[in-house]
């Protein structure tokens, strides 16, 4: 019951979300690549990201996927997230939000080989942005998920605009 809670408040402010209509910019904005450290399994993550645009002034929809290796496990997910933008300086913008995560967990086992498991999680995020004179963007970021995800992992990453 618990989860089933978890995915109807997400699914709650996704809709949020995308019926604000001032300023709503959908479409393919930004790609990049992030890499970072997760925690429980712990593990190095790569992967790579995508701003399909906003929802509103300050709602960003930017799905990643990423691959996490380590602590005898490998993880695949695709995460689907929408980031609160709070303002915007000409030096940093510190947003929020969060979205589900599509994963797949493959646990090697010592005598029995390999076992994997297809999972579905609420994620939450945390993150600052800082523009490059080049027009590209760096970013630090904290995603705590709630399942059999990374508990905790903290990414940095780099952003090139399209346009």
């Amino acid at each position: 019951m618990n989860k089933l809670r978890w995915y109807a408040i997400l699914t709650g402010l996704l809709f949020l979300a995308s019926s604000a209509p001032s300023m709503a910019v959908l479409g393919y904005q930004t790609w990049g690549v992030r890499g970072g450290i997760g925690v429980d399994p712990d593990q190095g993550i790569i992967g790579a990201h995508w701003n399909f645009g906003n929802f509103s002034r300050r709602t960003r929809l930017q799905p990643n996927f990423e691959l996490g290796f380590g602590d005898n496990s490998t993880i695949g997910s695709l995460t689907i997230p929408v980031h609160y933008r709070f303002g915007s300086s000409p030096d940093f913008t510190p947003y929020a939000g969060g979205g589900i995560l599509l994963g797949y967990i493959d646990r090697d086992k010592p005598n029995d080989g390999s076992s994997g498991d297809w999972f579905i999680e609420p994620v939450g995020v945390v993150g600052i942005e800082w523009p490059l004179s080049g027009g590209g963007e760096l970013f630090l970021e904290l995603d705590v998920s709630f399942g059999d995800a990374n508990d905790a992992k903290l990414l940095v990453g780099w952003m090139r605009r399209i346009r």
